[in-house]
């Protein structure tokens, strides 16, 4: 990960934090943060911040910071309404005074301010109590925990709004390795902290003689050494879920989905932005302006809770478990699957639909599994094989086939009906070339084959086609026999050479693999450009 930094910033805030804590007789190592709250991630949040309006948290105004005279930034936090709690915050962590100097002192520094109401939320988040405030925090055994928060909210430099790095990682001058990362939502800025909760810039450009003053509506939080938050927590600690948690309410049954998410688990949930949920909103209805709120109507909440069932996972998947290109399948059930491609800038995620979706942050850890945030809704299958053949024209005769072969529509029925079928799927230019090399006639096209005499061959030759296992690109088994579901002992092999997969058949016959994992609800289709043929008699 790239991390935002800026010249010379963290050599000039630790030579002046080194003189102050040499002045003030106070010294030694920043004792680690008390874990409160889990969830550090490993890449970056997503790049694109929904902008929903919550009112802004009392600060600044520019008209009070205009007229008061000019200072430090302890001193304008001292002078201005609403940052009582953050300056005796300061006081309190202190260790001789060190931090108030530094911010006393002269410099180029940036602090974002937590309002008095930020820190008082913050109170009631650590300490779940409804009626906590910010003095609940300053006691004795949190004074290592609000010292390492605090460190976290300043910058080594001056960075105005203009300035700001946006979807970058920000590194704070003295929070070690921690970072947070701000985005815009609309007109405001959005900050991403190491805990994946979110918190606005309410007030910007603040000067002080010594740096600049950006205020915010929530205290940001470093990395904590351990999980303490539920998924369901996590989501609802992010402005940028709120339409996940919303679709999580009212897709349950009695509370069931929340519930389940919120309790003891070892789960991976897959998390769509506000922003693709919008999205999805557009896609299903044709409304370019949709929202989320277009999905959550009684007549689509049986689609809704599929669709959320589908990004779920009912054991714990980190990003480095992945494995590119193999089925995936999640709590949804009834066969549903999906795929991620590794190998790229970011994991990608091809849905039941073909659709694909980036996964642009990952391994969110919570007390109950883990979360990876997605920029797309992703869609289970909605269609059978045969209606996928019967969807592309590339297919209409293999479809025609099954049609002719079926014993009272048998093989129709097979494809369409539940299942984790595998089907090498001839396209019509491959038909073509079997009745021609069947009949010796260079005229023939398909319709020649679907003839009385050749019931039993074609149907013969359809089976040899179909597996009874689902089988990924990525997991077909190479060089080894492949026995067919419905075709006896007949077996054919799969190759790969440097053009791609081939399917050597029993006559020694060889078939291109042209497209592969075309995906359906009742398993998988790879599209070949040669029919393959079982063992003639």
């Amino acid at each position: 990960m790239t991390h935002a930094r800026f010249p010379s910033a963290r050599l000039l805030a630790l030579t002046v934090l080194t003189a102050t804590l040499a002045a003030c007789g106070g010294g030694g190592d920043t004792p680690a943060p008390t874990a409160v709250l889990g969830a550090s991630q490993t890449a970056a949040p997503p790049a694109a911040v929904a902008a929903p309006a919550p009112a802004p948290a009392p600060g600044p105004s520019a008209q009070s910071t205009q007229t008061m005279p000019k200072t430090t930034i302890v001193g304008m936090a001292s002078a201005l309404p609403g940052f009582s709690s953050l300056v005796a915050a300061l006081q309190f962590a202190s260790e001789g005074g060190d931090l108030v100097s530094l911010l006393s002192a002269p410099g180029t520094f940036t602090v974002f301010a937590p309002t008095d109401e930020a820190f008082d939320a913050l109170a009631r988040e650590l300490t779940r109590n409804p009626a906590a405030t910010a003095a609940n925090l300053l006691v004795p055994a949190n004074k290592a925990l609000v010292r390492a928060v605090l460190q976290y909210h300043v910058l080594g430099a001056t960075v105005r709004k203009a300035d700001v790095p946006l979807g970058a990682a920000i590194d704070p001058v003295l929070a070690g390795n921690d970072t947070f990362r701000i985005d815009a939502a609309g007109d405001a800025l959005v900050i991403t902290d190491a805990r994946f909760r979110t918190s606005r810039i309410v007030a910007t450009d603040v000067t002080a003689t010594n740096g600049v003053i950006h205020a915010i509506d929530r205290v940001i939080l470093p990395a904590a050494p351990a999980a303490d938050r539920t998924i369901v927590e996590i989501a609802a600690g992010n402005e940028n879920l709120s339409s996940l948690v919303a679709a999580l309410q009212f897709a349950s049954n009695d509370g069931d989905l929340v519930s389940l998410l919120s309790g003891p688990g070892t789960f991976t949930v897959f998390a769509p932005t506000n922003a693709a949920f919008d999205a999805l909103a557009r896609e299903l209805t044709g409304n370019a302006g949709a929202t989320a709120a277009d999905l959550l109507v009684p007549a689509n909440k049986a689609l809704v809770r599929d669709v959320l069932r589908y990004h779920a996972l009912v054991s714990e998947v980190f990003a480095a478990q992945l494995r590119s290109g193999r089925a995936i399948a999640p709590a949804l059930g009834a066969n549903s699957y999906f795929k991620v491609e590794l190998g790229g800038a970011r994991p990608v995620i091809v849905d039941g639909r073909g659709r694909n979706t980036n996964i642009v942050a990952t391994d969110i850890d919570a007390t109950n599994g883990v979360v990876h945030v997605l920029d797309r809704v992703i869609l289970p299958a909605n269609v059978s094989i045969v209606q996928l053949a019967a969807g592309a024209p590339q297919f209409s005769s293999l479809v025609a086939a099954l049609q002719f072969a079926s014993v009272d529509g048998d093989l129709v029925a097979a494809l369409s009906g539940p299942g984790t079928f595998t089907v090498l799927a001839p396209t019509n230019a491959a038909f073509d070339a079997l009745a021609r090399e069947l009949t010796h006639n260079p005229q023939a096209t398909a319709a020649a084959l679907l003839v009385p005499a050749n019931r039993a061959l074609v149907r013969a030759v359809l089976e040899y086609h179909v597996l009874g296992a689902r089988a990924l690109r990525a997991e077909v088994p190479l060089a080894t026999p492949i026995d067919p579901l419905l075709a006896g002992t007949a077996t054919f092999v799969v190759n790969a050479r440097p053009a791609g997969l081939v399917v050597t058949d029993a006559r020694n016959r060889d078939a291109n693999i042209i497209a592969t994992d075309l995906f359906a609800n009742n398993g998988v289709v790879h599209a070949i450009d040669r029919v393959i043929l079982p063992p003639a008699h």
